[in-house]
């Protein structure tokens, strides 16, 4: 027996209906905010505010000529500096970070320490897998910065 369908019929239909889309939205949006902060890089604005400085930095980084190389060795990130004529660079202070692309809360930090011909290494965290962003640099004169992507297996 087919009853007959009455305007509450589908206005309870339709309230369902947009109810359901409407939960599925702010579930989706309290997802969204609790694994992303919206802000890839801390104090960005003040960055931005200090990027003329970072533009001088890199134009004398560039000038110096030196060229910079990373590779993973046996649990190791390994950076190797050379200057314009292929001499490696030793003594730099060396610190840096591996961003992980979509989860800044998985940053990591690290410490690299001299080694021979222009190489610097840094311990790698246990356990990282997958594509990071590799960030070194170097305080002090002349600057120096690195950054890279890195695919760790």
């Amino acid at each position: 027996m087919i009853k007959r369908v009455t305007g509450w019929h589908v206005l309870a239909v339709i309230l369902v209906f947009f109810g359901v889309i409407i939960t599925v939205n702010v579930i989706f949006v309290i997802q969204a905010t609790r694994t992303f902060r919206g802000e890839d890089e801390p104090r960005s604005y003040v960055q931005g505010l200090d990027y003329n400085s970072t533009l001088a930095a890199r134009a004398e980084q560039a000038a110096l000529g030196w060229t910079a190389t990373a590779e993973v060795e046996g649990g190791r990130v390994v950076i190797r500096v050379l200057d314009a004529e292929g001499h490696p660079i030793d003594g730099l202070d060396m610190n840096g970070t591996l961003r992980h692309p979509a989860d800044t809360s998985r940053d990591q930090e690290l410490v690299f320490e001299a080694r021979a011909e222009g190489r610097y290494a840094a311990v790698l965290p246990e356990g990282l897998r997958g594509r990071w962003t590799l960030r070194a640099w170097r305080e002090g004169e002349p600057p120096f910065t690195l950054q890279t992507e890195l695919w760790l297996q």
